[in-house]
């Protein structure tokens, strides 16, 4: 008897775990967004990066003189370590967009030499480690 209450429950466990294809986001096993999305990104080669950046600058119909911005831009983050490159990311995920508006600005309006200030005043702000009180 308890081996066919073993064999029943391992059956149902196994269709929970093979079914719901799009569901397997909440199994807690399962990798978070980010590091799927993360990981494709890494994946890719340097001439696929740039052939899709491309391609959503001709969906999103940037202008020329934009498009140029955004071309130096992303040649500077380009050049930049991985992990400097992971800071901004994830600095970047969790500005609103008006905070990223009055990035781009204070930056387009700042000397070279302090853009890597403002930068790190921006990082520092949103990668705080959390306070934990007990």
């Amino acid at each position: 008897m308890a081996a066919k209450k073993i064999a029943i429950a391992f059956c149902a466990f196994s269709f929970l775990q093979t079914s719901f294809a799009g569901f397997d986001r909440f199994w807690i096993f399962s990798k978070d967004a980010d590091t799927q999305v993360n990981e494709t990104w890494d994946a890719l080669s340097d001439v696929e990066q740039q052939a899709l950046i491309k391609k959503y600058q001709t969906l999103k119909e940037i202008p020329a003189a934009q498009s140029v911005s955004l071309q130096q831009r992303m040649d500077w983050f380009t050049q930049l370590p991985d992990a400097e490159k992971q800071r901004m990311r994830e600095t970047w995920q969790k500005m609103s967009t008006l905070e990223r508006k009055e990035l781009a600005t204070r930056m387009q309006s700042a000397a070279p030499d302090e853009r890597s200030a403002i930068r790190d005043e921006y990082i520092n702000k949103y990668l705080q480690p959390a306070i934990t009180v007990h």
